[in-house]
């Protein structure tokens, strides 16, 4: 029962901690779209006599799951959920795709320049191929009779460049996301809509499903992505963890 007997709602959802169970090192996301947590449990029906009757159960294998569902695509989460580290400061291979770019002062200027050992074939706009000299990422038209005028859209193929990567995320075929301890941190409502306390979920291990799905479409809309996780007994104890009330006010 609440608290000196007042109706409580949850009606929003839960923001969530998760705590790497051996670095310590904290992923955190106040922006979910929603979060469930869902318990199953095998049951087995103990049946006897002329009208076999249920005379008792046998309840084994509880099973609780907490999905969460994100509009931030965060790039935490998703080295969480590949195994990976994300890393700084490494050089990559990355990649122009093909496109159309203008002649501009008789020259035909690339995003970057090309990695050693990579062509860059350009067409014009009937698919006939132009001769371009490309010295880095700036083409010049010398020896063709007719240069393109400026103004005239070319098409490039794509080419690999060599790039300072801002973070960089490995995907290892045999590592796997780790273990975590989560928070679910969620408001209490009273009928007057006023939030008089904080429900906080607390499970001592959980194990992401390393399955996952990111899609993308045509027009621009709200995208999420969803987490799963499986709660595990952490080792040593003998719960799998807590739900508790505090005060609004609490930290």
């Amino acid at each position: 029962m609440a608290k000196n007997g007042q109706i409580e709602f949850l009606l929003s959802v839960a923001d969530v901690l998760l705590i790497d169970k051996e670095s310590k090192a904290q992923l955190a996301s106040a922006t979910l779209k929603s979060h469930n947590m869902s318990q199953t449990v095998d049951t087995t029906e103990i049946r006897a006599g002329q009208r076999n009757d249920v005379l008792a159960t046998i309840k084994n294998n509880k099973t609780i799951e907490v999905t969460i569902e994100d509009v931030q695509q965060q790039r935490d989460f998703i080295a969480m959920m590949l195994g990976a580290d994300v890393k700084e400061g490494q050089k990559v291979d990355a990649y122009v795709l093909p496109q159309g770019i203008e002649v501009k002062e008789g020259k035909l200027t690339l995003p970057h320049a090309p990695k050693s050992g990579q062509t860059v074939t350009v067409e014009d706009e009937k698919g006939d191929t132009i001769s371009v000299t490309f010295t880095g990422a700036e083409g010049s038209f010398e020896g063709v009779e007719t240069a393109p005028a400026n103004g005239t859209i070319l098409y490039i193929s794509g080419y690999a460049y060599e790039a300072d990567a801002e973070q960089l995320m490995t995907i290892a075929s045999d590592k796997f996301a780790g273990s975590y301890q989560m928070v679910l941190d969620e408001q209490v409502f009273n009928a007057d809509m006023k939030v008089i306390a904080r429900k906080q979920t607390v499970f001592y291990k959980v194990i992401p499903n390393d399955s996952f799905t990111l899609d993308g479409s045509a027009e621009r809309a709200e995208k999420t992505i969803s987490y799963t996780f499986t709660v595990a007994l952490d080792a040593g104890r003998q719960d799998l963890g807590y739900i508790v009330y505090l005060p609004e006010d609490a930290e």
